[in-house]
């Protein structure tokens, strides 16, 4: 593919894609398959070093490693020339892991790029968070490619700020939005030095917006234990005395439970037909024995039972199936502790995604929605699309963008019709979770 066209292919992937088709799961499968549709690292740092001024045969590997090592030299850089050489021949690629962003970062330095084009570096290319404000030293970095500090002056500073001593003003950590439109009206270093240093002890935490969404959206989609649970247990026996048959069960309780609990009882009735009743046995299929507050319940439910994500044997691009929501993630995730200092950006904007595709189309599904006439109807994944990226945002995350194949895949589900029935507002998720059983049912070739 030819060089910057990635952006625009993917986004005409969806625009073209049928998804009135039959076997429309299939073909959103067969796409998220096929690595050649997502850019590969090795091009994407080969447009990098072209935008940079690299004026070599762009087909040569060692050309272009020359280019960047004597690059990375110039800021004495430990990144290793068997490193970039199996960057350049498409062997390897820097894992998305909180070790592998120094050596982007590095890279950016090197090559003397400029805010945007480190932001598309990050976005387009490797895949991550572009400058965690939590960090000093990322808030450093982002200042300096705001101000066009050298990576050895940039350096210089992170170590003053580390050697001052902490003030006593901990307030508890502060929102990573807030501390970027602060340094954004910072002019000179000196005034840069004098914040951070006095924000020293607020930087022990950080993820705090996207921390407090995903626990608000886990307690939203299994439900308050403390106010449920009583329900829940009632419901449990009703079911059991009714098997096999339908029951009749309050409806004002089931819609004080979680949005998962809700759902299932919908489909049990809506499936069904019943008018009113439920099918004891679908119900009881979906739930007897299990804890429905716990991750296992949310994750079987979502992802068909895929609780250790995607394995790495899975023919899936690298982008997609690392950090897959799964139990070891949601657990880290859901833990305030290890998640307020957790550096893993990709799996918590990865379990906010998740999370919030599920809380959106349930509610549409449950009629928790102000809206659908026809016209609204059509609008849904355009309003789901505003929705989500405003929630991204705020965190500070990127939006949706479908040049990473774990955005496409939501992307395409929300735009996800069910070919017999228009007003199935479920089926974006059952899309949804069709696909993640395709993308795991056969092993990669060897």
């Amino acid at each position: 593919m030819e060089k910057g066209q990635y952006t625009i292919f993917s986004e005409q992937s969806l625009k073209n894609f049928e998804f009135n088709s039959s076997d429309a799961t299939v073909a959103a499968t067969d796409f998220l398959r096929d690595k050649k549709n997502f850019r590969p690292f090795d091009e994407g740092l080969t447009e990098l070093l072209q935008k940079a001024g690299f004026r070599g045969d762009i087909a040569n590997v060692y050309d272009k490693t020359d280019f960047l090592m004597e690059k990375l030299q110039t800021i004495n850089s430990n990144i290793t020339r068997k490193t970039v050489l199996s960057w350049f021949d498409g062997k390897r690629r820097p894992k998305i892991e909180p070790a592998s962003r120094q050596k982007i970062y590095e890279i950016c330095f090197a090559l003397n790029l400029n805010f945007d084009q480190v932001t598309w570096f990050f976005n387009h290319v490797y895949f991550d968070r572009t400058f965690n404000c939590h960090s000093v030293a990322e808030v450093v970095y982002y200042f300096a490619f705001l101000k066009n500090i050298s990576y050895d002056d940039a350096i210089k500073i992170i170590a003053e700020i580390e050697a001052a001593p902490a003030q006593d003003n901990f307030d508890g950590g502060v929102y990573t939005r807030l501390i970027k439109n602060r340094v954004d009206s910072i002019e000179t270093v000196d005034e840069l030095k004098k914040f951070l240093i006095e924000q020293k002890k607020n930087f022990s935490a950080w993820n705090k917006s996207a921390l407090e969404k995903i626990q608000n959206l886990f307690i939203k989609i299994v439900g308050d234990e403390k106010k449920c649970k009583d329900i829940v247990k009632k419901l449990k026996r009703t079911v059991e005395k009714n098997i096999p048959g339908e029951f009749s069960f309050s409806e004002d309780e089931i819609n004080r439970c979680g949005l998962l609990l809700r759902y299932i009882c919908y489909r049990a009735r809506a499936e069904k037909n019943i008018g009113g009743k439920y099918s004891a046995d679908e119900i009881y299929d979906a739930i007897s024995g299990r804890n429905i507050f716990s991750k296992e319940f949310v994750l079987d439910n979502f992802l068909g039972g895929i609780l250790f994500g995607i394995n790495r044997e899975f023919n899936v691009p690298y982008v997609l199936k690392n950090n897959f929501p799964a139990k070891k993630i949601l657990s880290d995730v859901l833990d305030e502790n290890k998640a307020s200092v957790s550096k893993s950006y990709d799996a918590i904007r990865k379990t906010l995604i998740l999370f919030q595709f599920y809380k959106f189309w349930y509610e549409v599904a449950l009629g928790d929605v102000d809206f659908l006439d026809a016209k609204e109807i059509e609008e849904l994944p355009e309003i789901y699309f505003d929705e989500i990226n405003g929630e991204l945002n705020e965190c500070g995350y990127e939006s949706l963008f479908s040049g990473n194949p774990y955005d496409w895949l939501f992307m395409c589900s929300a735009q996800s019709k069910d070919p017999e029935d228009p007003t199935n507002f479920s089926y974006a998720t059952e899309f949804f979770s069709e696909i993640v059983f395709n993308l795991t049912d056969d092993f990669a070739d060897e």
